[in-house]
């Protein structure tokens, strides 16, 4: 089964695999990962809390779902500023 990242805009992807909702926005020049999980939910009322990296590779290596994502965001010119 493949999972499609979807691009919301040019700074927001969603996905969702594995059971979890994830949602990845660029946020002052660095990438905020939103995973919304049944613990999510049922800790925090589906409240995530993001979790920073500084690259989109950082991303990659983190989540194997999100493999290509630096590849379809470099197609789109977007560069995150600082």
């Amino acid at each position: 089964m493949t999972n499609v990242i979807e691009m919301v805009s040019k700074t927001e992807f969603k996905l969702n695999a594995r059971g979890c909702d994830y949602t990845l926005r660029c946020e002052s020049g660095k990438w905020a990962m939103y995973v919304v999980n049944a613990a999510v939910h049922a800790w925090r009322r589906g409240y995530a809390i993001p979790k920073y990296f500084d690259s989109l590779k950082e991303v990659e290596e983190k989540y194997k779902s999100w493999r290509g994502i630096s590849t379809l965001v470099e197609g789109t010119e977007f560069k995150p500023s600082k």
